[in-house]
């Protein structure tokens, strides 16, 4: 059986809610670092800072579709979750909510 939060909170003195304030703060974090690590092996890989600049390379021949076919969609989903994990990780410390 795991550690539940109410043996963390009476072991190390930390109240419960602060667990998990912290917990889903950290979280987000991580997600977020996750992502933009992600993003930027794609794009140094291209040469490029961004989805955009990656489809503009496309577009202009730069680069074949066929080397950058799983990578395309690949970036566009990361920045987009990324956008989305910061959203909410500003939300989240802006409104401090449990």
């Amino acid at each position: 059986m795991g550690t539940s939060l109410e043996k963390i909170e009476k072991e190390l003195n930390i109240p419960k809610e602060q667990v998990i304030r912290e917990g889903i703060q950290r979280f987000l974090e991580f997600e977020l670092r996750n992502s933009r690590a992600e993003i930027s092996k794609i794009c140094i890989k291209y040469g490029v800072t961004s989805f955009g600049e990656l489809w503009d390379s496309l577009e202009k021949g730069k680069i074949s579709e066929k080397e950058c076919f799983d990578d395309i969609p690949r970036l566009e989903f990361l920045e987009i979750n990324a956008e989305k994990i910061q959203k909410l990780l500003d939300e989240y410390l802006t409104h401090d909510l449990p």
